[in-house]
């Protein structure tokens, strides 16, 4: 995979509310343009990959280890500021499994391997709000 394909990739996955790719740019600067939602975050994280990759041309091969490592420590930044709002962390999360997908991997695992998938917790009745009027 190039680091071009991998845009493309993105591009597909993700939607172009959140990520378009010029086809015909030449620069790894020009191949993204400005109109996404999270923009500046995207723009931050590809040029983390690019540079991880040691790329010379936005049809640079890249793997998936220094891809993936790439963006952990912009991952990190984002999720340590008190700005960061949920949507912000879902996007995250979906550039992950996005890329994941894009080198045929797994998606990641919880940290914690006995974790249990959420349940709904019935509330007794005389916890629950009544209705006014």
């Amino acid at each position: 995979m190039t680091f071009r394909e991998l845009a493309i990739w993105l591009e597909n996955q993700l939607g172009t509310c959140h990520l378009l790719v010029d086809r015909t740019a030449k620069e790894p600067a020009d191949l993204l343009l400005a109109t996404g939602l999270h923009d500046r975050l995207v723009n931050e994280l590809m040029r983390a990959v690019y540079k991880s990759n040691r790329c010379y041309h936005i049809r640079a091969a890249i793997l998936a280890g220094p891809t993936l490592a790439a963006l952990q420590p912009v991952r990190e930044k984002v999720l340590d500021q008190p700005t960061t709002d949920l949507s912000t962390v879902r996007f995250l999360d979906s550039i992950d499994v996005a890329v994941r997908a894009a080198f045929g991997l797994s998606p990641a695992r919880s940290l914690r391997p006995d974790t249990k998938p959420a349940q709904v917790i019935p509330l007794p009745g005389w916890r629950r709000l009544k209705q006014a009027g």
